[in-house]
């Protein structure tokens, strides 16, 4: 069966001299892995320059059921990342997003808003002037919704809402005592361009940070600290 899809590069590996592994999560058929021939070939080199972590790429491929590789015959961008690839800012957050959906996601089948929301990510990202941090931060508090722990809100909408990651509920509390539900609460119902009138110091976002990872920990069988959170922790602190 010939398909027609377009796709998120999420991971890319160098197999043999000249040919190339990408895992894919693409809009038809969920997360796919592809073989890249003659990558290092000038042509192939031309022809595949855009297989990078983040490219969004229309691809058009012979699928076999029960193959684990599949072979691209023909591809082209969809669209071109502004920056998101190169800029220093950006690329480990972008990077650390990918590596976290690869982990999180493996599921090969159709599920078209959970790929429309990593290609908004991405280009939420990309076109983000400053604030990069609160894209990244949103991108993780609501892929939680797609993958089915996304937090309960039980705060009455009190400003001192205390968010128990255990859980996964906002409650509400009287005190202070709990910095992160508050700032948790606001990305909950934010959208891509709101999330960044949130204001938050260097301690509020190592705790954001935190949380999150925990609460992802609780909640994933398995689930790991990204490799790429060092790349991340040298840029942001």
């Amino acid at each position: 069966m010939i398909v027609k899809t377009e796709g998120i590069i999420l991971r890319t590996f160098r197999h043999d001299e000249n040919n190339l592994i990408a895992r894919v999560y693409t809009r038809e058929m969920g997360a796919r892995s592809f073989m890249l021939k003659g990558f290092r070939s000038a042509t192939g080199n031309r022809k595949y320059s855009y297989f990078q972590p983040l490219s969004v790429v229309e691809m058009v491929f012979l699928f076999r059921e029960n193959r684990d590789m599949h072979r691209v015959n023909e591809s082209r961008p969809a669209f071109l990342l502004r920056d998101a690839q190169t800029n220093p800012m950006k690329l480990p957050l972008g990077l650390t997003m990918a590596e976290i959906f690869y982990d999180c996601v493996r599921e090969e089948e159709t599920n078209t808003p959970l790929y429309d929301f990593l290609r908004e990510a991405i280009r939420a990202l990309d076109e983000s002037e400053q604030k990069h941090i609160h894209d990244f931060l949103r991108f993780l508090l609501h892929l939680t919704g797609h993958l089915g722990f996304l937090p309960a809100d039980a705060s009455g909408d009190s400003q001192y809402a205390r968010f128990d990651f255990r859980t996964g509920k906002f409650s509400a509390t009287p005190t202070h005592s709990d910095l992160a539900g508050p700032l948790l609460r606001r990305f909950l119902y934010s959208d891509w361009h709101t999330c960044r009138d949130i204001a938050f110091d260097g301690q509020e976002k190592r705790l954001l940070l935190n949380t999150l990872f925990e609460y992802y920990r609780l909640h994933i069988n398995g689930f790991r600290y990204p490799q790429t959170i060092r790349v991340f922790a040298e840029v942001f602190g």
